[in-house]
């Protein structure tokens, strides 16, 4: 067992078991041995590679649909730009150039990132623009909101709750023979689970993420008050049941308790639960990444692209294409929603 490992522990030990949100948050955010503190994880050299890393159009795209939102709103005010744990800045840097001539489009993104690691590699990938980065949205000046997160809920926290045969139990993080093991809580859930589970049949995994509530709480509000839009991206499903806790070590997948601190640890996104309970503002249908991705053009800018290539180059973009829509690649794992206001008209690409 390394450090972090031991240092979980001891604290079990002490404490009794913790519950699998205060694990990950450990794991992921340690002072000294958190994942995201020590490693830089993004990319082909690292844990795992995300969509702005595959291609540029990617990120060429999800500008295009900001800023024509954006202008659409007829808002005079210039928004607030920000990104959701934007990676090593990639898909930033291509909002920002393929957005530089729109004169009511910001000239400014703010990054809402943990990792002094990964904000040392953002302002060397941003170092062209004007970048502010925040540890809170409550940090952001007054003002209508843009927001774009790719692949930032599924890293927060989750809870896990297992149906039992007279209630529900929390599954918890434990130790037994000196190892870190799953087990249930010796006490029954109550006033957590939501009514619309409580039918489930016994066995039946059900996750919560209790911090995201406030920060989806938090967008909403602002664009209702001020006008924008917020664009989310991420695997999962509306209505994601059962258990998807997952940890990914050398792109390939691994024991979540084997080394703490070391491996990605995300579970999806159950993206009704993200947004139901949202009513200051519209969110679209779910809809999945590549019919997204196809509606704004992806196929006609990858056609285009191919002009310019050698034959060594335009491999690696006909199979990054494929990558960002195909069924058995992202284009189905991968959904997308978008908060707007009322009054105003749907996003592109996207329908109510």
């Amino acid at each position: 067992m390394n450090r972090l490992g031991e240092i979980i522990k001891k604290q079990i030990v002490h404490g009794g078991p913790i519950p699998i949100s205060n694990f990950m948050e450990a794991c992921l955010i340690h002072p000294q041995h958190g994942y995201y503190t020590n490693t830089l994880p993004i990319g082909r050299a690292g844990d795992f590679i995300t969509a702005p890393e595959i291609s540029q159009m990617f990120g060429e795209l999800i500008g295009l649909f900001l800023s024509e939102t954006w202008v659409n709103q007829k808002n005079n005010q210039i928004p607030n730009l920000v990104e959701l744990g934007p990676g090593r800045g990639t898909l930033a840097s291509d909002i920002m150039r393929v957005t530089k001539s729109i004169k009511s489009f910001p000239k400014k993104i703010y990054l809402l990132e943990i990792s002094e690691k990964l904000r040392a590699v953002q302002q060397e990938v941003l170092a062209d623009y004007e970048v502010e980065w925040i540890n809170s949205l409550d940090d952001l000046p007054e003002g209508p909101l843009i927001i774009i997160s790719n692949e930032f809920f599924d890293s927060l926290p989750i809870n896990q709750y297992v149906r039992g045969r007279d209630g529900w139990y929390e599954k918890l993080v434990g130790v037994k023979d000196d190892k870190l093991i799953f087990g249930l809580s010796d006490y029954m859930i109550k006033n957590i689970i939501p009514s619309k589970f409580s039918n489930r049949q016994e066995g039946s995994v059900i996750e919560i993420r209790p911090s995201s509530e406030p920060i989806i709480r938090k967008i909403s509000d602002i664009i209702s008050i001020h006008g924008g839009v917020s664009l989310i991206i991420d695997y999962g499903s509306w209505g994601t049941t059962g258990n998807t806790l997952q940890a990914v070590t050398n792109h390939k997948f691994t024991d979540p308790l084997e080394s703490p601190g070391t491996v990605d640890l995300t579970a999806h996104v159950d993206f009704a639960s993200l947004v139901q309970n949202i009513s200051s503002c519209l969110y679209t249908k779910l809809e999945n990444q590549g019919i997204f991705l196809e509606r704004l053009g992806i196929t006609e800018r990858a056609i285009k692209l191919t002009s310019f290539f050698d034959n060594n180059t335009r491999t690696n973009h006909i199979s990054a294409h494929r990558r960002l829509i195909h069924p058995d690649e992202m284009g189905t794992l991968f959904k997308v929603i978008a908060l707007f206001p009322f009054g105003q008209n749907t996003p592109p690409g996207l329908i109510c």
